[in-house]
């Protein structure tokens, strides 16, 4: 008889960050005790960002026994001071300093894609976890089209169980992919859902409800989700997961310093090994030494910070090949009241197109979600779709009755989708980044297959009216792995061409995009790459 995973089953026991978290106050609890190391004290390694790749490693290696400084350049929140339930207050949880946008298809940078403070951009993620499939690492030879991982996603997937019982995961067993369950079952979905699931079923969609980071029930301890619709500005209960709750915490207890509001400017190397980083902190350059340097600032930070440090850049590949996620959202108006900000964001999901089908003429697919736009976001949605005046105002008064549905399609890499550095600087006197992106013909032919696939869903579910926002979401890549310094930046244990002990862990790496949230493919990256440093790999 196999044995299989209890559901609602406790974390490893190697990651007690669950336990360690006080059920009166939502900090992560240890801050005032948190080890602390002078700048000249030689680190077994510092990392920049407290995010999902560098909130993971650090856990992992501390574990370990490893000596490890986090430089954050965000500060460190604590949800009962700063968090609040208000859209335009928690502003403030995005990456909003100057940067310079270009090519044919520019991407908004911001809210939805780039995270500021500890934490990282898991602060304010939806909550959605899918894993990638096995065709994401091996989409060259399938498809003919992105590019081959140097790992496959059976290297991958015992850390993705893994990071699936630490977060956790809840949700229907899975279909998809590489059929697979949760540790916790899934979520009670509301009525905004359900019309969503109605009108799939009608169109002959398979749905799922889930996969969420929000575990269904208490666990350690951390609360029940209240359902109050605020994952995307942060979760103030410290329900759904993220690295601030699920392995900061445990880091912090055996020794990991998190020190915030620091800004990582340069890594400085010599020969073939980088000695440390020089960062801004309360208006004063400093520099953290370190026996190794691994940078975790996500896709457009993370190849910003290794170009001002003039690290060498083989066959100019570093900042190339950043991509982002077509993420076209409808909604839709029915008579009942529906309140769509009920639940977490993504409630159900289907992966039914995920996969290339000849017959649709390009290469790849798409994923949908549900998704709850809170009212700020709500009235973007009614601007894109051409309201303004008499007319945004009788949406607006409407928004109760609407509930939404979105794509992540899967688009292309391709190397002039690229950061390299403006001449415009920052408040640190680092040049800002400039990022340029357009699509090509297989992208738009992916996003325009996938709107017309929603609006199926929504004509059979008897809509009344629908609204379309065309958008982005989700950067990955511009350091990406490979089997030489032609063709990537990192080889397949994170580690810069040319250097002994400069390695890159977060989205940047991932030499293609799926249809699925990167996130928790992030953390299961870090957890291996973990495993390999400790391992003598």
């Amino acid at each position: 008889m196999s044995r299989q995973p209890v559901k609602g089953s406790l974390p490893p026991r190697d990651n007690r960050s669950a336990f360690l978290l006080d059920v009166h106050k939502r900090g992560i609890p240890g801050v005032e005790r948190m080890r602390r190391y002078a700048d000249d004290d030689e680190v077994d390694l510092v990392i920049v960002g407290a995010g999902a790749g560098g909130g993971t490693l650090a856990q992992r290696l501390a574990r370990r026994g490893w000596r490890i400084v986090i430089l954050e350049s965000g500060p460190f929140w604590d949800p009962d001071r700063d968090w609040v339930s208000d859209e335009a207050g928690q502003h403030k949880i995005y990456w909003t300093a100057p940067r310079v946008i270009g090519g044919s298809d520019p991407v908004e940078l911001g809210k939805n894609n780039s995270g500021h403070g500890v934490g990282g951009s898991m602060i304010h993620f939806a909550g959605y976890a899918p894993r990638f499939h096995p065709s994401d690492f091996e989409t060259f030879s399938r498809d003919g089209v992105g590019a081959d991982w140097p790992l496959t996603y059976w290297e991958l997937k015992p850390h993705y169980e893994k990071v699936e019982r630490e977060l956790p995961v809840a949700g229907q067993d899975w279909p998809w992919g590489d059929p697979h369950s949760y540790p916790h079952a899934a979520h009670p979905i509301s009525g905004a859902a359900e019309q969503g699931r109605r009108g799939a079923l009608a169109a002959g969609i398979d749905m799922k409800i889930g996969p969420v980071a929000i575990p269904n029930g208490t666990f350690g301890n951390r609360p029940h989700c209240i359902y109050r619709g605020f994952c995307l500005q942060a979760c103030k209960v410290n329900a759904k997961a993220s690295p601030f709750v699920t392995h900061l915490p445990d880091a912090i207890e055996h020794g990991v310093e998190v020190r915030a509001d620091a800004h990582a400017v340069a890594v400085e190397a010599t020969g073939r090994r980088a000695t440390g980083v020089r960062f801004m902190h309360h208006g004063y350059e400093r520099f953290q030494k370190a026996k190794a340097v691994c940078v975790s600032g996500y896709s457009i930070e993370t190849p910003r910070l290794l170009l001002n440090s003039g690290i060498r850049n083989h066959d100019d590949q570093l900042g190339r090949y950043v991509m982002v996620q077509g993420a076209t959202q409808m909604a839709a108006r029915f008579p009942d009241q529906l309140r769509q900000y009920k639940g977490p964001p993504p409630e159900i999901s289907s992966e039914q197109f995920y996969e290339t089908d000849e017959a649709r003429g390009f290469a790849r697919g798409f994923s949908i979600q549900t998704v709850g736009p809170l009212p700020i976001d709500w009235a973007q949605h009614v601007l894109a779709d051409g309201h303004w005046g008499h007319a945004l105002r009788e949406y607006m008064r409407d928004y109760n009755h609407w509930t939404t549905l979105g794509l992540l399609c899967e688009l292309l890499p391709r190397a002039e989708n690229r950061v390299t550095l403006a001449d415009e600087t920052d408040e640190h006197g680092m040049p800002v980044a400039h990022f340029d992106y357009s699509q090509c013909d297989n992208d738009r032919a992916n996003i325009a297959y996938g709107t017309q696939v929603l609006k199926n869903i929504w004509e059979a579910a008897d809509a009344q009216d629908v609204l379309k926002i065309d958008r982005y979401a989700h950067l990955v890549g511009g350091c990406r792995m490979g089997t030489a310094p032609e063709n990537s930046v990192v080889d397949s244990d994170h580690r810069v061409w040319g250097y002994d002990n400069l390695l890159v862990c977060d989205g940047s790496v991932m030499p293609t995009q799926g249809s699925a949230n990167p996130a928790l493919t992030i953390m299961a990256l870090a957890s291996r790459l973990a495993e390999r440093i400790t391992s003598g790999r």
